[in-house]
């Protein structure tokens, strides 16, 4: 492989750690056990000593192949608390040991925050550790969905772990928060309450779903999601100081601005993510199980399989470069360069695979262009024209989208 080559191969440089299989709570959204995927039933409730180390080992071998300063570690689940802090210890141990100095291991973590003491605070602190913690809301929107095996609602205990965080001694910054939209919520109401408690960032997510499982909404607007994320951009936007960062936000003012993307789900950035199931399976993200029972085996195992040959199977590859492989119409589209088609499980149907543009589509363009225009009335004229940014709203997008479709279609009728 020449230079060149190696420089342009697909690379990991984060894994996300399945290390544990179960969960204290039952999230009725939860791609891992409530939309028809049972593979973690096979899975040990634990990662194994054996396959952590041979996981570290794989991954020392492919950060000096590819020649990478830096490697992430984002331990998941399930719940990964249910480890038990002897687990931690012995990872971050063995990873310093193997990777070190060549390598700088980073560690993060994501919980549903009901677990936390203020022991296990002072264990991340001393390991390094940053923690992320999932919420939905206050607890009427929250305990809807986010419950436990009984059915109770979890936000009464999550909310003692986010104080348990921040009243800590050995935590120097307040947490970040995931929380998956419902947009037939207040959206203002949820910002308003997640400043209150005084969080370092929010990532709102869109609920995984596919062309063949969309998810339920009530009738009304073609575009719950945006107007519901709208409505928190335009506070947001305008508050000085901005109260904390909100991912999705970010993440399209950086790529309107000509930077680069800074999550998986938006424009056309390489991923560089695979996951590690607890029995050593190596697979593309999580999310793709939406797509079908036991869609995400790839057949790779760190036992026995490096992670450039996990990256070079079909649906790896599909997700790595998801936001450079798009559908016929993405391609066409004029917001395609932020968007990047969108989230890669987003766009599955069963009788296209992944050729189609994202379910959220018009959500999709429709923040987009909200958001970019908003950005554009706080830029002198000089820096738009160096930029090359006109304004474009929602409208005129669908419609230029429209032709363009058409035109394709008359066109293939041609041939």
């Amino acid at each position: 492989m020449t230079p060149q080559d190696e420089s342009n191969a697909l690379k990991v440089k984060l894994l996300v750690l399945k290390v544990a299989s179960r969960c204290n709570l039952n999230c009725t959204y939860c791609y891992v056990y409530n939309v028809g995927d049972n593979t973690w039933k096979q899975q040990p409730k634990v990662m194994p000593p054996h396959v952590m180390r041979s996981l570290i080992q794989r991954v020392r071998t492919h950060a000096l192949r590819h020649k990478l300063p830096v490697f992430v570690f984002v331990f998941h689940g399930g719940e990964p608390l249910l480890c038990g802090q002897q687990f931690f210890i012995d990872f971050v141990t063995e990873a310093k040991r193997v990777l070190e100095p060549e390598v700088a291991p980073v560690f993060t973590l994501q919980t549903n925050g009901t677990l936390l003491t203020e022991e296990w605070c002072r264990l991340f602190s001393e390991l390094g550790i940053s923690i992320g913690i999932s919420l939905d809301g206050p607890p009427e929107i929250n305990d809807l969905t986010r419950v436990d095996h009984a059915g109770k609602g979890s936000y009464a205990a999550v909310r003692r772990g986010i104080e348990v965080v921040k009243s800590s001694p050995h935590i120097q910054s307040a947490p970040s928060l995931l929380t998956v939209i419902n947009p037939d919520t207040d959206p203002v109401a949820i910002y308003e309450h997640f400043k209150s408690i005084g969080l370092s960032a929010v990532d709102f997510l869109l609920p995984e779903a596919t062309h063949d499982r969309p998810y339920p909404v009530k009738a009304g607007s073609e575009t719950p999601y945006a107007d519901w994320l709208i409505q928190i951009f335009d506070r947001w936007f305008h508050e000085k100081p901005v109260p904390m960062k909100i991912r999705v936000f970010n993440g399209i003012i950086s790529q309107v601005l000509g930077k680069k993307s800074t999550i998986d789900s938006l424009g056309t950035n390489r991923n560089e993510v695979l996951v590690v199931e607890a029995d050593g399976s190596i697979e593309p993200i999580g999310s793709l199980k939406v797509c079908g029972n036991g869609f995400t085996k790839l057949g790779a195992n760190v036992l026995r399989s490096e992670f450039d040959d996990a990256l070079n199977t079909e649906l790896a590859s599909a997700y790595n470069l998801s936001g450079e492989k798009l559908c016929a119409t993405c391609s066409k589209c004029p917001i395609q360069e932020v968007c990047g088609g969108g989230y890669l499980p987003h766009r599955h149907s069963q009788k296209n695979g992944f050729d189609n543009p994202s379910v959220y589509c018009k959500d999709l363009m429709k923040l987009i262009t909200h958001v970019q225009n908003r950005v554009l009335e706080q830029l002198p004229g000089t820096a738009r024209v160096k930029l090359g940014l006109t304004p474009l709203t929602y409208d005129n997008a669908k419609h230029l989208l429209a032709a363009v479709t058409q035109q394709m279609s008359l066109g293939g009728a041609r041939l």
